[in-house]
């Protein structure tokens, strides 16, 4: 889907002079390592209070249920996305066949993410659990157990401040990064780098961008890349607004290709406070190839 900036005209791809990616689904194919990641954090964290085999037999379909979490938007983080997950899997086990579907439920969380699942379940989900379940369930133990999956004892120093042994006794050596893949044909994301400025839009920190630019062979200015270290995130739209600010100083419009409903809604919201900017929906795996390779073809000379 494009969904043009004011004025610019859907699909006015001969007006862009430069492109701004998100990661995660757009560039990386990140379900062999973010998503996994916060899958076995939630489970390992409901281990605490369930057991490590009732956890484990939790049903949760990854390839199915985390794109419906990234379509209801508020989950682009993928540590609270774990967050959210764990008490999804404590409402399974304490409810059984009587559990509302997973639709239902992020429904009920309002787009507000983890902040709206707890606040609509999160009682029912953790009412009765003793204070060490309720620790090994709190955001900072997830996170600093997905950050220790994610990054393994090699890198989660470098990426994230702390040895993973310190967040999980049995971290894995090499982190689940190691298995990201590019998602974009890689001649035509030279060719597009070629000829467009580029820019990252993504909820990564700046040590996880970088390991994107090194598995994509894409070199971005550290200035361009807007990343999570203490700026705003999304679905807010000032990462956008600066970019499109730097990248455009004299003229045209910037293609912004995202994934997720927190994309949309930053796009949306960079456009409505007058941003110069398409954005294209990356729904399936060739969609960012097949984007790029439209823009190309409307960028050649007559």
């Amino acid at each position: 889907m494009i969904a043009a900036a004011p004025g610019a005209g859907v699909g006015n791809l001969e007006s862009v002079r430069a492109v701004i990616f998100d990661v995660d689904g757009v560039l990386l194919d990140a379900s062999p390592s973010y998503h996994a990641v916060a899958e076995e954090a939630a489970r390992r964290a409901v281990a605490v209070a369930l057991g490590a085999r009732a956890a484990a037999n939790l049903p949760f379909d990854r390839a199915r249920e985390i794109p419906r979490f990234k379509a209801a938007g508020g989950f682009n983080d993928d540590w609270e996305m774990s967050c959210a997950i764990a008490l999804v899997l404590l409402l399974r086990a304490r409810l059984g066949p009587s559990v509302p579907p997973l639709a239902q439920l992020l429904a009920e969380a309002q787009g507000l993410g983890l902040g709206g699942i707890a606040r609509a379940r999160g009682t029912q989900a953790l009412a009765g659990l003793s204070p060490g379940s309720l620790d090994a369930l709190s955001h900072v133990r997830i996170a600093r157990a997905c950050c220790a999956l994610y990054g393994g004892r090699a890198h989660c120093r470098e990426l994230f401040g702390f040895e993973a042994t310190e967040a999980i006794p049995d971290a894995p050596e090499e982190g689940l990064w190691r298995r990201e893949e590019p998602l974009v044909d890689a001649a035509i994301l030279a060719r597009a780098a070629a000829r467009f400025p580029l820019a990252l839009f993504t909820g990564r920190n700046p040590g996880e961008a970088a390991l994107a630019l090194t598995l994509t062979g894409l070199d971005i200015d550290a200035r361009l890349r807007w990343v999570s270290d203490g700026r705003a995130r999304k679905p807010h739209p000032e990462g956008l607004l600066f970019l499109c600010r730097e990248l455009l100083r004299e003229g045209g419009v910037a293609l912004f290709l995202g994934d997720t409903a927190d994309d949309a809604r930053a796009a949306a919201a960079a456009q409505d406070a007058g941003a110069r900017l398409i954005y294209a929906h990356i729904a399936a795996p060739g969609d960012t190839t097949r984007a790029l390779t439209q823009l190309l073809a409307a960028s050649e000379p007559a």
